[in-house]
């Protein structure tokens, strides 16, 4: 298995070039393509398929190395801040929220300190309102290999006495 830097390094580069290959597909979008839920268009792809593939052998390749805890931070970190970073097109971003799913078998591998601050971060970055359910089974994933404390509210409507 390749050190961590090397990994993520390749994480990377496949990210870009998904990213890359979707604004593409969007530059050269055909007029009409897509629109009122047709078929056509970047969004039907087959390079959306593709990526999530390549990320589940990738994932599962990295975890089979028995990576440390910062190891596996490093890599759900990226994966994680990674969509909510991403300005480009919209199909892209949703593929990139969804391939969030894939690390689940990540997280056990993670310290409890890490899994922590990683579900703060994941918090802070996706709202409660704008969370998939898969982004709703990794947060509660997170937590029950961190401490478990609960979220910290934002905010409380009720006066503290």
């Amino acid at each position: 298995m390749p050190d961590q830097d090397t990994f993520l390094t390749g994480l990377r580069d496949r990210y870009r070039r998904y990213e890359e290959t979707v604004e593409e597909l969007e530059r050269n979008r055909k007029i009409g393509e897509g629109v009122f839920g047709m078929k056509g268009g970047p969004a039907d792809n087959p390079c959306h398929d593709r990526f999530a593939e390549e990320l589940r052998g990738c994932f599962a390749e990295f975890a089979a190395g028995q990576p440390d805890s910062a190891q596996v931070r490093g890599v759900l970190d990226f994966v994680y801040t990674e969509p909510a970073a991403y300005r480009g097109p919209r199909c892209a971003y949703w593929m990139l929220l969804a391939v969030q799913g894939l690390t689940k078998e990540l997280i056990p591998l993670l310290s409890p300190a890490d899994a922590d601050a990683l579900a703060e971060r994941f918090e802070a970055d996706y709202r409660p309102c704008d969370r998939l359910p898969a982004q709703n089974e990794l947060l509660t994933a997170l937590r029950k290999a961190g401490t478990g404390k609960p979220a910290a509210p934002r905010f409380s409507l009720l006066k503290r006495r």
